[in-house]
């Protein structure tokens, strides 16, 4: 999240741009039968992994997306549009571009930049077919409204899930009669936590993101938290998240 330069002419950080989208396509993955994603970076945001620690760990997994949101200048301009690379003469990697840079184009609604290629080290350092995506410019008149609304942010991680799960066949669950715990934000942010510590803040969460239970609410001094599936933690309080099962 603090690595200079990675952040908007207003001083957003492109860290939580990136984590709106990808957290929001590892939540609709969960939705699809045979799913299993390995978060890459810092899921609180406060380390930079390096490059190669990330292409290490990932060289066990099928496929690896490198989600990012550009810059041009650092100053406000009128670029705009959607890039996704692939490895230079990597057809595995053009392919599985080819596959997903639409859905990620329509969920953005801007210009499409194509498909290219490039010697970037999380195409190179990867044994898997790879592409990086680069949403939209930061530094973008334009593209910035989209990456400031929430909904679109939504709708591109659920874009990118669905991609991939189409680019494997993979089914949806059905999760008819599974009992399975949600929680929903009400309000219009709050935290997540590293442990069960009111102290130990992770990241803001936003109102409209949806989050699976993995066990019950239980104290937390004076008050109570949920655990999520990702392992975090957040507040039980009604004031602030919706419980509810289907």
């Amino acid at each position: 999240m603090n690595t200079p330069g990675k952040r908007t002419p207003a001083g957003e950080r492109e860290w939580t741009f990136n984590n709106n989208v990808f957290s929001a396509a590892i939540r609709y993955l969960g939705g699809y039968e045979n799913a299993n994603v390995v978060r890459l970076d810092d899921p609180t945001g406060n380390t930079d992994v390096p490059l190669s620690t990330r292409t290490n760990k990932a060289n066990n997994a099928d496929i690896l997306v490198s989600y990012h949101h550009n810059a041009n200048t650092g100053q406000c301009g009128s670029w705009t549009g959607t890039d996704t690379y692939h490895y230079p003469g990597s057809s595995s990697g053009n392919a599985l571009a080819r596959k997903i840079h639409p859905s990620i184009v329509t969920a953005m609604g801007l210009r499409d930049r194509g498909i290219k290629s490039a010697n970037f080290h999380m195409l190179r350092g990867s044994r898997m077919p790879a592409i990086l995506i680069e949403g939209d410019f930061m530094d973008s008149t334009i593209d910035i409204d989209k990456m400031r609304n929430n909904t679109v942010m939504d709708h591109t991680g659920k874009a990118l899930a669905d991609a991939i799960a189409s680019h494997f066949g993979l089914k949806k669950k059905d999760s008819e009669g599974s009992g399975q715990e949600y929680v929903e934000i009400v309000t219009d942010f709050l935290w997540k936590y590293n442990t069960a510590n009111w102290n130990d803040r992770a990241v803001i969460i936003n109102r409209g993101e949806v989050f699976t239970v993995s066990r019950d609410k239980f104290p937390v001094g004076g008050g109570h938290m949920y655990q999520i599936k990702s392992g975090l933690y957040i507040t039980a309080n009604s004031q602030y998240v919706r419980y509810y099962t289907k």
